[in-house]
């Protein structure tokens, strides 16, 4: 198991083309954790418009009595891709966020290996 440091650790440096990770409380809008970002890259503003994202999502899967759950939200970019994966299990009510270069990036390997690091993400 991983703690948060350590998982947004392993997002950069196993995949390929990130540009910043963030774990992030969706009930609240705080990043518990940020790595990565730049100057045009505020993961602390990112984490709390991407919480927008997600809690939109649920409430319309709820208004049309949808009963299953969101595994990752996809925001492609002109140059990025924004990928959101809600957390599962005890860890509900967090996503990890994660930002990529579209130019470097794969995408498919990227949720896989996020999909990995949730596993082992300990909060």
């Amino acid at each position: 198991m991983a703690n948060t440091e350590a998982a947004l650790k392993e997002a950069m440096a196993s995949i390929e083309g990130s540009l910043g990770v963030a774990l992030v409380d969706y009930a609240s809008g705080m990043a518990l954790g940020t790595l990565g970002g730049s100057k045009d890259l505020d993961l602390t503003v990112a984490a709390a418009g991407n919480t927008d994202v997600v809690r939109a999502k649920v409430r319309t899967m709820e208004l049309l009595g949808m009963k299953d759950e969101i595994e990752d939200i996809l925001i492609t970019l002109g140059h990025q891709y924004h990928l959101i994966r809600l957390l599962k299990g005890p860890s509900g009510g967090l996503f990890l966020y994660l930002a990529l270069d579209r130019a470097r990036a794969n995408l498919a390997m990227a949720r896989h290996q996020l999909k990995r690091i949730e596993a082992d993400l300990e909060v």
